[in-house]
């Protein structure tokens, strides 16, 4: 099972990085292999609407190639002015239904503020469903995210850590019955 994890924050020290992280090796523990990109490293251009897609960036290619050859997907944004950061919206921009359709879709958000990123969440929700994805209806957010981990990568808050460990293991076990009910 091939799982494509993708952190829409271009910050070095983000912390969706680490929240996407947890979700990732939960799904391993479960036997899933999972591509991590790192946006900050794809470079990836604006998204233009080229008439001529050959003419974009070999990290274009690769992303769409790996968005589609994955079985599933990590997805985590920052809540960013109430939505998804521009570096993500950019990323999704870029593929399309034939990458996502029929595909699981487990999405993670980050937030400075104590409300968390309900809305971020959301507008992840209706992209994906739109791109006609199966985002899980599980959908962990961390507030406050700035003072939310320890220095080792995993939540102070027990049960928020296991909500994201147990969304890994979600994504696994959706792929599988998927898998099972189409033999």
């Amino acid at each position: 099972m091939n799982i494509v994890a993708v952190s829409g924050s271009m910050n070095p020290e983000s912390t969706t990085r680490k929240a996407v992280e947890i979700v990732a090796k939960a799904a391993e523990a479960e036997g899933a292999e999972v591509r991590r990109v790192d946006l900050r490293e794809l470079n990836l251009p604006v998204y233009d609407c080229r008439e001529d897609e050959s003419t974009y960036p070999e990290s274009v290619h690769l992303f769409k190639q790996w968005m589609l050859e994955a079985d599933a997907f990590i997805i985590g944004s920052p809540e960013y002015h109430g939505s998804v950061s521009g570096a993500l919206k950019n990323a999704l921009d870029f593929i399309g239904a034939r990458e996502l359709e029929g595909k699981f879709v487990a999405l993670v958000g980050t937030s400075g503020g104590a409300l968390g990123a309900t809305n971020t969440l959301n507008t992840l929700n209706i992209i994906c469903r739109t791109l006609h994805a199966w985002p899980l209806p599980s959908m962990p957010s961390v507030p406050q995210s700035y003072q939310a981990f320890r220095p080792d990568g995993t939540l102070k808050d027990e049960k928020l850590q296991h909500r994201l460990e147990q969304l890994g293991r979600q994504l696994v076990k959706a792929v599988r019955m998927a898998v099972k009910g189409s033999e």
